[in-house]
């Protein structure tokens, strides 16, 4: 993996060039965690070589996320939807939503959504650990010392197969090497992204969207 000191400020939506026919990737960012990730995934995902990515707050509308979504799926692209923190709670919204309409997501994302992001008011009583019919593959990661958006116990944090996926993945960084919360979102500079968060996170979703 390639990682500069000071990545540049990017867009939140891309330019994306005519003919591209890549995934279309929503990347939703957690509470506050705008910049965060502005700085962090979008860079790495847009250097990574995928053009159409585009960073949503979580308080965007899901409706609208699910628009953009459903627009590349008619053009015949596959979708993804990466999130992080409140923007886990999203990701899993958009997913429903397009689940309704009958449309696939490719890949579903999901990192550090839960603990006391549960405390916030627009997660009241939603289940972010039940995946949709429709997605074919997840990845849900989570760290023990993570309390801002790792629940107790650690049962539940998993996300059970539905039965329809091709993979459900349920990634656990142990107390012991110390992840928090904004350490899981951490892609520059290099020598400070944990080697189990770049190879068990960071390296692990770049394998996924080369899939798609």
């Amino acid at each position: 993996m390639t990682a500069v000191a000071s990545p540049t400020l990017l867009p939140w939506r891309p330019q994306v060039p005519a003919g591209y026919r890549g995934p279309r990737i929503a990347l939703i960012h957690g509470l506050l965690a705008g910049a965060h990730m502005q700085k962090h995934l979008l860079h790495f995902l847009r250097e990574a070589g995928y053009a159409d990515v585009t960073l949503y707050s979580n308080h965007h509308s899901v409706q609208a996320i699910t628009d953009d979504l459903a627009a590349a799926l008619a053009d015949g692209r596959a979708v993804a939807l990466i999130g992080y923190s409140q923007g886990g709670f999203q990701a899993f919204k958009v997913a429903q939503r397009l689940s309704e309409r009958r449309l696939p997501v490719a890949l579903l994302v999901s990192y550090a959504s839960g603990g006391v992001g549960r405390w916030y008011p627009p997660q009241w009583g939603f289940n972010p650990r039940l995946l949709p019919t429709g997605v074919r593959r997840c990845l849900n990661a989570f760290s023990g010392v993570d309390f801002m958006g790792t629940d107790k116990p650690h049962e539940r944090n998993l996300v059970a197969q539905n039965g329809h996926a091709e993979l459900v993945e349920n990634i656990f960084f142990p107390d012991a090497l110390g992840i928090d919360h904004i350490a899981m979102a951490r892609c520059y500079p290099g020598e400070r992204v944990h080697p189990a968060v770049r190879e068990r996170l960071l390296d692990r979703l770049l394998a996924e969207l080369a899939q798609l």
